[in-house]
């Protein structure tokens, strides 16, 4: 991520923070972040942003909303797709996208795509597109994947998918 950080400064001629601060940030109306710098004053690309859980979850509904946000595009939907698309699989099966894990979730006999954006405690923002579903999780469980790997494994689909895909009994 940091070597395609510094394409991007390159590319743009713009300090990485800066950029997004005006492509993302404001578009977004996140407020109160803050981005990790490295020893030269460049953003750290391999995670260390904090962001209220609010601002988080709009990342993930700009995703949902295929690039766009209160009805303006800020992301193109062109990229949103490719990053969400399977880019890789890892040896284990599991499958990622450009910065986005992405899972096969079974809720009864019914199976969901969904892709998420985790971070090392159990930051993790999850999209759901077939239940227009974003959800986030934050935990502060730092390199004990085990525990917060449950958040998507169990209390996603236990609980919350299985509660909005589950039509209501009469």
């Amino acid at each position: 991520m940091n070597l395609l950080g510094g394409v991007l400064r390159n590319t743009t001629r713009t300090w990485i923070p800066e950029f997004f601060t005006k492509n993302v940030a404001t578009p977004l109306q996140m407020r109160g972040y803050h981005l990790d710098l490295m020893p030269d004053d460049e953003q750290y690309l391999g995670g260390g942003i904090y962001m209220r859980p609010r601002d988080a979850l709009k990342l993930g509904q700009l995703y949902l909303s295929g690039g766009t946000w209160n009805g303006k595009r800020v992301v193109s939907q062109r990229w949103v797709e490719r990053s969400v698309a399977n880019q890789a699989t890892m040896p284990d099966g599991r499958t990622y996208g450009y910065t986005w894990w992405r899972h096969e979730l079974r809720v009864g006999d019914r199976v969901y795509s969904q892709y998420e954006a985790s971070g090392n405690g159990g930051q993790l923002v999850m999209v759901v597109p077939e239940l227009d579903l974003v959800v986030l999780f934050t935990a502060g469980n730092y390199n004990h994947v085990a525990i917060w790997r449950k958040f998507r494994e169990e209390l996603l689909p236990r609980y919350i998918m299985a509660a909005v895909s589950t039509p209501p009994r009469p």
